[in-house]
């Protein structure tokens, strides 16, 4: 087995592992979670003035931000999201509203009828199924963020993560880009 298919191995073993614990978090104590996480997110968005956010839209078991994006649009902040494309590629649209959304790949959502937003972005809030404490991201393992993160280096980055999702490792190769911070408790 060569280096690469290790690695590849490694992660998919880690995305079921941390997929299968996500799914087991007590709905209120993953509510009370994730509404921390959007209280700290915002506190970061006052405090550097970010204009311009971009935002996953969560699904499945992700943090749900949306009440800090319904937050953000109520404070007049631009907001930007992914619309999953080919070749590991993100289209940006404008975020108008929370429920104006239609349905993607892989079981994403994004804005609907929107416009595409290009331009500089001031902070990016990634999904992600493990973070290092070095900022390293473990994703789906499609690289679509590690690809928009390379195009926008001057934006702040921010993972957000339940405890059990920080590790001292992860497997990461030479094409992974870290984020810049990691909002996340040491427990729940």
């Amino acid at each position: 087995m060569t280096n690469e298919e290790e690695l590849k191995q490694r992660k998919a073993t880690l995305r079921k592992e941390i997929i299968t614990h996500r799914s087991q978090i007590d709905p209120s104590s993953k509510r009370e979670y994730d509404n921390w996480v959007c209280d700290k997110i915002f506190d970061i968005v006052q405090e550097w003035d970010y204009q311009v956010i971009h935002t996953y839209i969560p699904m499945g078991d992700e943090i749900n931000v949306r009440p800090l994006i319904e937050r953000l649009i109520a404070d007049g902040r631009a907001i930007i999201a992914p619309k999953t494309l080919a070749n590991r590629k993100l289209q940006h649209l404008v975020l108008q509203s929370i429920t104006k959304l239609e349905k993607g790949v892989f079981g994403t959502s994004h804005p609907a009828n929107s416009i595409e937003y290009i331009g500089d972005i001031d902070l990016i809030i990634t999904p992600g199924l493990a973070y290092d404490y070095k900022g390293n991201r473990l994703g789906y393992g499609g690289g679509y963020y590690d690809t928009f993160l390379n195009e926008q280096p001057n934006a702040h980055s921010v993972g957000v993560a339940y405890p059990f999702q920080r590790m001292k490792y992860i497997p990461i190769g030479s094409h992974d880009i870290p984020v810049n911070e990691v909002v996340s408790k040491r427990e729940m």
